[in-house]
């Protein structure tokens, strides 16, 4: 990742129905555009497609309120100002991201020794982050499921009932207490679901000792 300083914004288009701004920015040093994607809708990798979505385009509303002090349908007002880009290799963005890493083919029925850098739970899965050779992965206990026909994600409250219950089991302690396993060491095993979705495999902790 490379940090741009202060590149001004020079233009702003909308695609998909306008639920998309393409910001493009100027780096003149470089005698490049940087361009940056606001995306109200959500890419479903079920239905192959982005779909629309309530949370993800509040939050698109609260970084054009944040970075441009306005509201989507109106960045371009903010032409002409100026702020820093922060380079990736396949993206550009206004701030500083956390990527996470896709298992390749070669890494499977691989066997890492690594150690715990986070626990997320948000609205349809527990997520374990940690890293493989510097490179941050995660481990989904999923309870989402994609209604097709209505093209919306809900909650299998059961379903995510018994992934708290496996969480206990795995770890060793409940999910109130996730920051507990922060920094613990951990073993993934790279598997293959279905015949063709790589996942990262946790293996349970040691029992503790009575």
């Amino acid at each position: 990742m490379e940090i741009r300083a202060q590149l001004e914004l020079v233009g702003v288009e909308y695609e998909s129905n306008d639920q998309k701004a393409v910001m493009t920015f100027l780096d003149k040093e470089e005698k490049a555009v940087r361009v940056v994607n606001f995306n109200k809708q959500k890419y479903d990798s079920d239905a192959q497609k982005f779909v629309d979505d309530e949370e993800k385009a509040a939050q698109v509303d609260e970084w054009c309120d944040k970075y441009f002090g306005t509201t989507f349908d109106n960045i371009e007002s903010a032409i002409g100002t100026k702020h820093d880009i922060y380079v990736y290799e396949k993206f550009c963005s206004l701030w500083e991201c956390e990527i996470t890493q896709k298992f390749t083919e070669d890494m499977e029925g691989q066997v890492y020794q690594t150690k715990i850098d986070d626990v997320i739970v948000d609205a349809y899965a527990i997520k374990v982050k940690y890293k493989i050779d510097d490179k941050q992965y995660e481990s989904k206990m999923g309870y989402g499921v994609y209604q097709q026909n209505l093209k919306e994600w809900f909650v299998d409250p059961i379903k995510k009932d018994r992934q708290f219950e496996k969480f206990k089991e795995k770890f060793g302690v409940s999910i109130e207490d996730k920051d507990q396993i922060i920094g613990q060491p951990l073993m993934v095993e790279v598997k293959k679901a279905m015949g063709k979705y790589l996942y990262g495999d946790m293996k349970n902790f040691p029992k503790k000792k009575k």
